[in-house]
């Protein structure tokens, strides 16, 4: 019983310690939302975004959350889209990036926008922007 519960002990230990190891710094306590353009305003620098989630019931009716969310000039945007043939990664219809221009995203665009950690309003570090054709 004793060499048993010596291995359990030990297999606990060493995964306690692996386990830390196995998150990537840069994902721990990212946050990211998502859902479809509400509002782009360039004055101001902000989008809004719109979502919905299983914790935005209210009564049985879903909520639409809106989110004012900061764009500075080191936002990266991201356009995202499947390729028609073999992507880079060499898997046929893997997504595909590339670079957006500045302030291209519009009201209606589905995104995902990654927060800048630590900013004192939320602030989009990147704004990942769906082919409005993945949507259909």
């Amino acid at each position: 019983m004793r060499t048993a519960s010596g291995i359990w002990m030990a297999a606990l230990l060493a995964a306690a310690m692996v386990a830390p190891a196995l998150v990537r710094p840069s994902e721990a306590g990212e946050a990211r939302y998502s859902g479809a353009v509400g509002a782009v305003d360039r004055t101001a620098g902000t989008i809004v975004v719109e979502g919905m989630g299983p914790w935005q019931v209210k009564e049985g009716v879903t909520q639409v959350e809106r989110r004012t969310i900061a764009v500075t000039p080191s936002t990266g945007l991201v356009a995202i889209k499947r390729a028609s043939g073999v992507a880079p990664s060499g898997w046929t219809g893997d997504y595909v990036e590339s670079a957006l221009p500045a302030w291209q995203v519009k009201p209606g665009d589905w995104v995902t926008v990654i927060l800048e950690p630590g900013a004192g309003r939320p602030t989009a570090r990147r704004i990942d922007v769906l082919d409005s054709l993945e949507l259909r």
